[in-house]
């Protein structure tokens, strides 16, 4: 990239449970490379729920807006669930949208970290069968929902001293936002890339495939990064690989 041409914006969305601060591995490399960097909080991550995932939609949204009107380029990163309402947020906000109005800037690049693809019109809840996972431990109103097992299940790969660390770290997630359907599909209208994790026990690699082979069936096209070994969290335990693919498609380079 030039050193004249601007450095796009990388903003960060977590997943479930998760807090901003699970990224830090891997912003603060990227903001001493000179990248401008933002982690969206999600309403969803908290002891108080939400009803439904709009307010998380409406977080990332507000995060983006303002970067996109000011004409800069953004790549978004999504882990998780948080790839869930980054889609409904982007809508209108891609470089290519933006660019077939006559306006500058936008969402140029759309990176998933073993997150979620729903295709429109369908939930989570709805890709589950209406089941809870068996780790899923979910507050009798339905309201809140904790993982039993976090240390396996999102941390397979970092030390015992790590994991418990950021084990202490997670917060409740919001049961009902499970139940909000996919409206855009926004790696139809942006260029993505999607990391697999082949040891995730959250997403198993074969669901990671599974749900990027129907997109592609539907006219999506990704790019693919496999960390093999890796659990549901490498911005944790993989940062500095996870930095070179945000590098490299913030440049506009293949992966």
């Amino acid at each position: 990239m030039s050193s004249t041409r601007p450095k796009p914006t990388i903003l960060f969305v977590p997943g479930a449970w998760h807090l901003p601060s699970c990224y830090d591995l891997v912003s603060t490399p990227l903001s001493a490379a000179g990248f401008p960097v933002l982690s969206v909080s999600l309403p969803s991550n908290s002891h108080t729920p939400i009803p439904s995932f709009e307010p998380d939609i409406a977080a990332i949204r507000a995060a983006l807006k303002p970067l996109v009107e000011s004409e800069k380029n953004v790549v978004l990163v999504a882990h998780s669930y948080g790839s869930v309402p980054a889609n409904e947020a982007i809508k209108g906000l891609t470089r290519r949208e933006r660019e077939a109005r006559g306006e500058q800037g936008g969402v140029l690049h759309y990176v998933f970290i073993s997150a979620f693809i729903t295709p429109v019109g369908v939930s989570l809840m709805d890709a589950l069968q209406n089941k809870d996972l068996p780790w899923f431990i979910v507050q009798e109103d339905k309201m809140l929902v904790r993982p039993d097992t976090p240390r396996e299940i999102f941390y397979g790969d970092l030390s015992d001293e790590a994991a418990a660390k950021w084990v202490q770290r997670l917060v409740p997630f919001s049961y009902q936002c499970y139940h909000g359907k996919t409206r855009y599909a926004a790696y139809g209208e942006v260029q993505t890339t999607f990391v697999f994790c082949t040891e995730d026990k959250a997403i198993p690699i074969s669901v990671q495939e599974g749900m990027v082979a129907a997109a592609e069936q539907q006219g999506a096209k990704f790019g693919r990064v496999v960390l093999e070994g890796s659990s549901h969290s490498p911005m944790l335990s993989r940062p500095g690989e996870l930095v070179e693919v945000i590098k490299r498609v913030s440049e506009g380079l293949s992966v």
